[in-house]
């Protein structure tokens, strides 16, 4: 019995110390002064406004949001067929190049930012810009095939079987039955790919060019310079954001599941 409370309390502890700050960057957010600061002086949204109104900040969102958008969009077609070799061919090379595929996370975001400088920028003297975008790919790849690789692995393969027996060429039998199946997991790997991207610091820090501050960046240099509550303000867009993105990543995978049972 005592056991059980001693694992709540630690439970509780837990999530204060994980929801806590946010819940302060919530509430300064609306503060009407000048500096982040509690208790409140007042309510106000004008920090909200200040948010659109800063170039720097609206920049830097456009930056962060192309970069990740098309990073995740290569991450999925590269990681689509990259999942497929590795679960149509298994095998010790097949777990070998899963094992590669899924290093970039397990290695920390500021030694793989330094190493691609050297090679890409340094070495075979890319522009930043090309360099970035394959940071970022490096980044969300590992999401992109573990989340398809999982996919294909439960996707029965007598469906398609079925359907090149029935005289369907072997690409429109893919484009018509496999395709749709993965639809839930590419989109889960998406949203996930996409939200790692925009929130990534140590890559962008190492392969941003002049003019070229990714969000996160930004954010950290209007700290340094003003302690007014815009980022706390522009936080708290973040956080509906990405709220937003896990909730229709739960609907998507929700929808896959019932049509897979349905389709049983």
């Amino acid at each position: 019995m005592y056991k059980h409370r001693f694992v709540t309390l630690i439970a509780i502890l837990t999530l204060l110390f994980i929801f806590l700050p946010l819940v302060l960057i919530i509430v300064t957010s609306f503060n009407s002064a000048n500096t982040i600061s509690l208790p409140l002086q007042g309510f106000s949204l004008q920090w909200f406004s200040k948010v659109f109104k800063s170039r720097a900040l609206v920049q830097s969102f456009k930056n962060s949001f192309i970069l990740a958008f098309f990073a995740s969009l290569a991450g999925i077609v590269i990681g689509l067929v990259a999942s497929l070799a590795l679960v149509k061919r298994p095998g010790r090379l097949s777990k070998a190049l899963l094992s590669l595929f899924l290093s970039p996370s397990l290695i920390p975001g500021i030694v793989i930012g330094y190493v691609l400088f050297l090679f890409l920028v340094v070495k075979v003297q890319l522009p930043l810009g090309t360099a970035l975008i394959l940071g970022h790919l490096l980044v969300v790849l590992p999401y992109c095939v573990r989340i398809i690789t999982a996919s294909l692995k439960d996707l029965d393969e007598s469906l398609e079987e079925a359907a090149r027996t029935l005289g369907c060429p072997p690409v429109k039998a893919f484009v018509v039955i496999v395709l749709p199946n993965l639809k839930p997991a590419m989109t889960s790997a998406f949203m996930l790919s996409f939200i790692n991207s925009f929130n990534n610091i140590p890559v962008s820090m190492y392969l941003k060019g002049p003019g070229m501050n990714t969000l996160p960046y930004a954010m950290m240099n209007h700290i340094e310079y003003n302690y007014d509550p815009t980022v706390s303000a522009l936080s708290v867009m973040l956080m509906g954001m990405t709220l937003l993105f896990m909730v229709l990543l739960d609907r998507s995978m929700t929808r896959g599941q019932t049509k897979g049972v349905k389709g049983e």
